[in-house]
């Protein structure tokens, strides 16, 4: 009994979040709107990895988030006169297939923020949020399939949220907008050291007018001092260029990633990568994507991206370039709903860690369906 009582608490909390955004979905107190919004994507999987040790073999089962994540959040808005007004964002991404927050324990592990913002001055977010080379170099990805899309070899913009994270984005100006971030917390995947948390920034430019998007990020971490990567500052450079018309789209991009990924996303030594790469280490990756039309509301989706290490592993070996292709077809049935299915080729890697001694592979193949609300 007494644990389905302490089951009750984030239950009740859930459940009074959801009536009170239910019953602000249609009303606009004050001109304050709260809204409830999310994603459920499902796929049939088939992953098969040949070379990667005791990872090799073929997996199949139910996918979740194959082509986005599956999220629900609230959006608030409240005007405050003048031009100004109060932003705010709770997000939670769960397994569609099992019905599991994706991080136990962290009910908004998308996001969970607030902000100040100013249509003259701009905005301020406090919270749990995307960086700003995450928020800006993730645009130009084309096909966003799961841990094969831009994220893959891309890791500043893969899809990760910093803590007690400061954004401050300037207003547009002529299509231009201007971001820079402060994390006063950079623990990584396993908490963090007892000698230091770090902390890291992000700063970017981008300009986007249609039909173009030009993005330029810059992102570097400071671990803590009893991290393994203590007295180095992973750095990450993101370029890109992409032109999207009515119902295609090219994009290409560019990224030079230096002493490991400052998402601390990317397997290895506390998510920095291999230790070579956290050493000194510099991996030059990229990708090329197209979204071409097929019918009046279908797409095919091309996206190959490549990653070149510098370093050597400890047998003297030169590591490989890492590759990744893919190829996509989308059919929307409504507004809201579509199905997909993909086939996704990575060589000299795996999907939990980008840069490998061995000369691993993996093939996903997925059919799924994505309904939004």
């Amino acid at each position: 009994m007494a644990g389905n009582k302490r089951a009750c608490g984030p239950r009740r909390a859930l459940g009074l979040l959801l009536a009170a955004s239910a019953w602000a979905g249609g009303v606009h107190a004050d001109e304050t709107v709260l809204q409830l919004y999310g994603v459920v994507d499902a796929a049939v999987s088939s992953t098969h990895v040949s070379g990667g040790g005791e990872s090799a073999g073929t997996r199949g089962g139910v996918l979740s988030g194959g082509q986005t994540d599956s999220l629900w959040g609230l959006r608030l808005t409240e005007p405050l006169g003048n031009g100004w007004q109060v932003n705010a964002g709770l997000e939670s991404g769960f397994d569609a297939g099992n019905g599991q927050s994706d991080n136990p324990g962290q009910l908004f592990n998308y996001g969970s923020w607030v902000g100040l913002a100013s249509d003259s001055l701009g905005e301020l977010r406090l919270g749990r949020q995307s960086t700003i080379g995450m928020d800006y170099g993730s645009a130009l990805e084309v096909a966003s399939w799961r841990e094969m899309g831009m994220g893959a070899l891309f890791k500043a913009s893969d899809n990760y949220r910093r803590d007690n994270l400061l954004n401050v984005y300037t207003p547009q100006w002529g299509g231009w907008q201007a971001g820079l971030g402060y994390a006063f917390d950079a623990a990584g995947p396993d908490g963090p050291s007892p000698r230091g948390r770090g902390h890291a920034w992000s700063a970017g430019l981008k300009y986007e007018a249609e039909p173009w998007l030009a993005v330029l990020t810059w992102d570097r971490l400071h671990p803590g001092a009893g991290s393994a990567a203590a007295g180095r500052a992973p750095t990450a450079w993101q370029a890109g260029l992409a032109y999207q018309a009515e119902d295609w789209k090219v994009s290409l991009a560019w990224s030079r990633q230096r002493d490991g990924f400052v998402g601390q996303d990317g397997g290895g030594v506390e998510g920095l990568g291999p230790l070579a790469f956290v050493q000194g280490g510099r991996a030059d990756a990229w990708l090329l994507g197209a979204e071409l039309p097929v019918g009046a509301a279908s797409a095919v989706l091309l996206q190959a991206s490549l990653a070149r290490p510098n370093w050597h592993w400890d047998n003297g070996q030169r590591a490989r370039t890492v590759q990744l292709y893919t190829l996509g077809w989308r059919q929307d049935l409504s507004a809201r709903t579509s199905v997909y299915a993909f086939v996704g080729r990575l060589l000299n890697g795996t999907l939990d860690d980008s840069f490998t001694p061995e000369a691993s592979s993996t093939t996903r193949v997925a059919v799924g369906l994505t309904q939004r609300f």
